[in-house]
C-alpha cells in the first residue's frame, strides 16, 4: 500500500466493508471472486497499470479487513451487490467502472443490472454462465452443505482444482491470499447465493447497458459459453487470451493490460 492509499470502512445492514482508494481520475472499482482479498489486485499489478484512474480496491464481506458475519442471512448476494453500492456513495461517487474475476464478473453484471446508472463499463476476467442463479438445485441441507464446504477447506478445493486444469498456480503473495482464505466465508457466500431473488446472470444480459468486455484464458469455459453470452449483451466483446487458462487469465495482467486500457479509454473519456 502507498502512502497515498486512502484505508477506509464503512457499515452496510451492520457489516463493516473495508475499502481503499489509490489515485484520481474516472473511478474504477475492483472486486475479486470466489477467492482472494483486495490485495491480489494490488499484487497482480492491476493498481500499478491503471494509474490514470481512481482505483477503489473493495474487501468483500467475509474478506481481508471487512467483517467476517457467521449468518447464511448476512451473505445474500443482494447484500454483496448493496455493498458496492455503499462503498461507491461513501467514496462520493455516483457512477465507475467494475472490474471482477472469476464469479466477481458475474457480479458486476448483477450490480449493472440492478443498478444501470451507476454502472459505466464492465471488465470480466474469466467466464460467463449460461444459466440464472435461482433456478439451480438448491441444496436439500443447507446446514449440511455450509459444513461440508467449510470441512473441505472453502474456497482451497476450487483453486486446487484450477491448479490442476490448468497446470499452474498464482505467484506467492497471491497464492497466500487465495488460499488463506476463512472456508466458512466462501461456505456461506456459496449456500447463501442459492436464495438469491436477482433473475441473472441469463436474463440480465439483454438489460445491460454498459458495454461488457470480457478477457476469458484459452483453457477455460471449454463450452464457449462466454461467447454466447457476449452475443446477448448489448454491448460487449470478448477476447480469449491464448494458452492460458482461469489463474493466468488474471494474473498476467501484461496480457490482460493492453486490452482492458484502450477499452477503458475509449468508453469512458
Amino acid at each position: 500500500m502507498s502512502d497515498s492509499t486512502l484505508d477506509r470502512f464503512v457499515t452496510n445492514e451492520g457489516v463493516r466493508i473495508h475499502y481503499e482508494v489509490e489515485g484520481t481520475g474516472p473511478a474504477i472499482l475492483m472486486r475479486t471472486g470466489a477467492g482472494g482479498d483486495c490485495r491480489i489486485w494490488r499484487d497482480a499489478g492491476y493498481v500499478k497499470g491503471l494509474e490514470k484512474y481512481k482505483r477503489i480496491l473493495l474487501d468483500q464481506r467475509g474478506r481481508g479487513k471487512s467483517d467476517r458475519p457467521n449468518t447464511l442471512d448476512l451473505h445474500r448476494y443482494e447484500l454483496h451487490v448493496a455493498d458496492i453500492c455503499t462503498v461507491l456513495d461513501d467514496a462520493g461517487i455516483d457512477s465507475a467502472a467494475f472490474m471482477g474475476y472469476s464469479a466477481g464478473a458475474t457480479m458486476g453484471v448483477a450490480f449493472g443490472s440492478l443498478h444501470p446508472s451507476r454502472l459505466k463499463a464492465l471488465v470480466g476476467i474469466g467466464s460467463l454462465s449460461l444459466y440464472n442463479i435461482p433456478d439451480l438445485p438448491k441444496p436439500a441441507d443447507p446446514a449440511a452443505e455450509i459444513q461440508r464446504i467449510a470441512a473441505a477447506g472453502g474456497v482451497r478445493a476450487e483453486y486446487e482444482a484450477f491448479m490442476k486444469q490448468d497446470n499452474d498456480r498464482f505467484p506467492d503473495p497471491i497464492h497466500d491470499n487465495v488460499i488463506n482464505g476463512d472456508p466458512l466465508m466462501r461456505a456461506l457466500d456459496n449456500v447463501a447465493s442459492y436464495s438469491t431473488a436477482w433473475r441473472g446472470p441469463l436474463d440480465a444480459y439483454p438489460t445491460m447497458r454498459a458495454p461488457v468486455l470480457m478477457l476469458t484464458g484459452e483453457k477455460e469455459d471449454t463450452e464457449h459459453e462466454t461467447e454466447k453470452a457476449v452475443t446477448i449483451l448489448p454491448d460487449a466483446r470478448m477476447v480469449r487470451l491464448p494458452e492460458i487458462g482461469h489463474l493466468s487469465a488474471f494474473y498476467r495482467s501484461d496480457l490482460t493490460l493492453p486490452h482492458i486500457l484502450p477499452f477503458l479509454e475509449d468508453r469512458m473519456s
